[in-house]
This record gives structure tokens, C-alpha cells and sequence, in this order.
């Protein structure tokens, strides 16, 4: 297993086990990509929620670690965000969020965002869930290009994020997001559909589809990820 994504998993794992306050799930899994970089690897999750009247954080971290005898290797990417909510009424919050995401394979080899804004939550259950979110802010981009070239500018963003429990153990997840300056316009779309297996354990099969409207030429402008995880859910019931 490589070691980044052995580290993450352990550093999760011991996270998991000391923080009681918080909730959260830790995953590993198979992962199979197309487009900049074709292969398959492992890959390692983390995401930690801490609720405290109307105040939430939310953080989450990610990486991607692989490599093929014939090409050494070929698939290299981490994310880490994080997003303070404050609820001003039962639907209705603001919202500062970070984002920072490296990818050594893909068109934009590093990109950091920084945005506030506001959100609502359009859906709020039990079977059907829906939050909805629209801001403005600043992105930091380094083209994946030879000269290393950089870009800065202001952002808009939106966001959106539907849940639809379908049974006692499943559930169909679907989020995109969309961030838009003068050089680039970022989207990412993520499916998933999570099982579960028994107690906290369960499993998640998801596909991603990341895509910027300006590349280097020589590299694509859409990725797209194919995952199957197991992962344990801390911090709350089942």
C-alpha cells in the first residue's frame, strides 16, 4: 500500500478513536481513473463534522497514491477543505469555506480557494435532503504547464447537494460544484451510493467528474474517478 495513503488512513483511525465530540467517517478503497492519467490505486478519505448549536464545521481530506510498473507512477492528488456554517434560522446559514486541492497528473496542478457566502437548506428530510449554497470569493491557481505558471482572481461559487435515503441502509448522494473566474471555470460533480454492511460499516461506490475549461495544451480537461470504499462511520448511531 503506499505510504500517503497508509498515513492517511492511520491518522484518520487514531483521530477517529479520540474524538468523541465530533462524527465522521474514515475510508479506504480501489479507485480507477481516466483521462490525464489511466491506472488503478488506492485511495484514502476522511471527513470530521463538529455541530455546536448553530455553528457547524465541517472538514475533509482526501488522497490519491499510484503507480504501474511500466510508468512509475501515475496518479498523484490530495484535497483538504474546510467549511464554517452559521445558522441565522432553521433553513437559512452563511457560510466561509477553504479549499485546497494538488494534483500532479491533472490540467491545473494546484488550485486554493477561499469563498463566503449563503446557503439554504431546501430539503430537510427524512427521506429527501437538500442544501443549495451560492457565494463569492478568490482562487489561486498553478497551471500543471512547464513554466509552473500561475493565476489569481476572483471567484463566484455555487453549490448544491441532494440526499435521498431510499431504505434503512442506503443511500443515493449527489453534489456539484461549480466555481467560475476570468481564467478558469472549475465543476465537479460527485455520485455516490452508500450500503451498509453492519453497524457503522459500510460500503460506497462513487464516480467523479472534474473538469476546468482551460488546460495546458497536451493535457485533458475533464478527469473522471470511479471508486469502491469501505468505510466506518464514528460519532453516531448505525
Amino acid at each position: 500500500m503506499n505510504r500517503a495513503v497508509l498515513a492517511l488512513a492511520l491518522s484518520s483511525c487514531s483521530l477517529a478513536a479520540q474524538a468523541a465530540p465530533w462524527s465522521g467517517e474514515v475510508g479506504l478503497g480501489y479507485l480507477g481513473t481516466s483521462g490525464n492519467s489511466e491506472t488503478t490505486s488506492l485511495n484514502g478519505k476522511l471527513a470530521l463534522d463538529y455541530v455546536d448549536g448553530a455553528w457547524k464545521n465541517a472538514f475533509a481530506a482526501s488522497a490519491i497514491n499510484s503507480s504501474s510498473d511500466d510508468e512509475g507512477s501515475t496518479a498523484e492528488r490530495y484535497t483538504v477543505g474546510d467549511k464554517l456554517d452559521w445558522g441565522f434560522s432553521e433553513r437559512d446559514y452563511v457560510f466561509g469555506v477553504v479549499e485546497w486541492e494538488k494534483d500532479l497528473f491533472g490540467g491545473v496542478r494546484e488550485r486554493t480557494s477561499e469563498a463566503v457566502g449563503y446557503g439554504r437548506h431546501v430539503l430537510t428530510g427524512p427521506v429527501h435532503l437538500l442544501d443549495a449554497e451560492i457565494g463569492a470569493g478568490a482562487r489561486q491557481l498553478q497551471n500543471n504547464d512547464p513554466g509552473r505558471t500561475r493565476e489569481d482572481d476572483l471567484i463566484g461559487r455555487a453549490f448544491a447537494k441532494y440526499q435521498w435515503k431510499l431504505s434503512e441502509t442506503s443511500d443515493f448522494i449527489q453534489s456539484l460544484k461549480l466555481e467560475s473566474g476570468a481564467d478558469n471555470t472549475f465543476t465537479e460533480s460527485v455520485t455516490e451510493l452508500k450500503l451498509s454492511v453492519v453497524g457503522n460499516l459500510f460500503a460506497s461506490l462513487s464516480y467523479t467528474i472534474k473538469n476546468n475549461s482551460e488546460v495546458p495544451a497536451g493535457t485533458e480537461q475533464t478527469d473522471t474517478f470511479a471508486a469502491v470504499n469501505l468505510s466506518y462511520a464514528f460519532g453516531k448511531d448505525g
